[in-house]
């Protein structure tokens, strides 16, 4: 089990390729959720969805948290429990609800975690500084709709 883990988190490290921004730090700032969540919002409107966006740092804390008009209030909360699932165990949502479905039932003890796709973690040297969480459409979209967020975030490393 431990094996199917570590093999999602090389995964997810490979799916969102290089470092998401140049310079070195621990943690993401104001400025790049700016970017990373602009990313993930056109995304979604060019599904016409209405999704909440949240972007935290490593430790899970919101660094930046949007829900856009019509959407439902719960989905803000959710929003940040797929940024936080993804930030503090440094690997999509998804993976962690794989794992979850795998019989790693102990994650489901973890505060705050919600392990339905649409959120990534956001690297940067092939470290964690942060995640992004978005809820409010199908989970498959939650997911491209933030990696649409940390596409846009490449940017910032160039």
């Amino acid at each position: 089990m431990i094996g199917l883990v570590r093999l999602a988190v090389f995964a997810s490290m490979l799916m969102l390729g290089r470092p998401i921004f140049a310079e070195d730090s621990n943690s993401i700032t104001l400025a790049e959720a700016k970017v990373i969540a602009e990313g993930a919002q056109s995304a979604a409107l060019t599904k016409d969805a209405q999704v909440s966006i949240v972007i935290v740092n490593r430790e899970g804390r919101v660094v930046l948290a949007q829900r856009m008009d019509e959407t439902s209030f719960t989905s803000l909360d959710v929003a940040e429990g797929k940024a936080v699932a993804a930030a503090t165990l440094g690997m999509p949502s998804a993976a962690i609800q794989n794992a979850i479905d795998g019989g790693m039932l102990s994650l489901l003890t973890v505060k705050g975690l919600v392990a339905i796709a649409g959120g990534l973690p956001i690297l940067r040297d092939e470290r964690v500084v942060g995640g992004i969480g978005v809820s409010g459409s199908s989970p498959t979209n939650d997911e491209s709709f933030a990696r649409a967020g940390l596409e846009a975030g490449t940017s910032l490393a160039e």
